[in-house]
């Protein structure tokens, strides 16, 4: 039988560790002395040296607990559940380096939150691997080729919004240049890929128009632009 203070300095933890390993039930030891403390058995110390074991690995506590009050305790299959969820860990925390390093690179230029929401928005609608690929397409492209095609929408909204409010028919041809240029800049933009394309429809329907486009687009300018392109396929 280990009195606690003893077990604490044998394997090196505290008396505060112990304590708090009995009260979340992950080792509470059966047997206590005259006096009402913990002592602990041979099935105990065993136990303990098992989450000591785990621990070192970072196996948090939950997990431990659920590992070791499993029937038939699987080491492997504890290690391997566990190593799936640091794969993920890890791929959270690259795609946040690559995000920071991104947001970094722009902070000099661009208003701060600004910049912050746009890139919480682009996560709700693009997975890891699409912002990842986007991010490699920026690089490509470069900065002077983003302002060039960025400037080059400003031109065509500014156009379609003037047609819009001379009551130009969608359908009319003058419009189709218009409809395939636009297609043209979005292709450049995805790459061709049509998972970012469809993320990229999806952004655009669930927020709001001026949102996405930083002011450079509203609502009835953005159904107008909608119907060119259905009517010039």
């Amino acid at each position: 039988m280990w009195k606690i203070g003893e077990l604490a300095r044998r394997t090196g933890l505290t008396v505060r560790t112990l304590h708090h390993y009995d009260a979340i039930g992950l080792l509470s030891p059966a047997e206590r002395s005259q006096g009402g403390h913990r002592v602990y058995g041979d099935a105990d110390v065993r136990r303990l040296y098992r989450i000591v074991s785990l621990r070192s690995l970072g196996f948090p506590l939950e997990a431990i607990a659920v590992a070791l009050d499993r029937d038939g305790f699987d080491a492997r299959a504890a290690v391997e559940e566990h190593l799936r969820g640091l794969e993920d860990q890890i791929e959270r925390d690259r795609m946040l380096r690559r995000t920071l390093r991104s947001l970094l690179d722009r902070l000099g230029t661009d208003d701060c939150l600004t910049t912050i929401e746009e890139m919480t928005m682009h996560q709700r609608y693009y997975t890891p691997e699409q912002l990842a690929q986007l991010e490699r397409r920026r690089q490509d492209l470069g900065d002077e080729k983003i302002k060039d095609v960025e400037r080059e929408w400003g031109e065509i909204f500014a156009g379609l919004r003037a047609e819009m409010e001379a009551g130009t028919d969608p359908a009319d041809p003058r419009l189709r240049p218009i409809a395939q240029r636009g297609r043209e800049l979005v292709a450049m933009f995805t790459g061709g890929d049509a998972g970012i394309k469809q993320s990229l429809n999806e952004m655009w329907r669930n927020e709001h128009p001026e949102k996405v486009s930083h002011g450079m687009v509203d609502a009835e300018l953005m159904g107008y632009y909608g119907k060119v392109q259905a009517a010039n396929p």
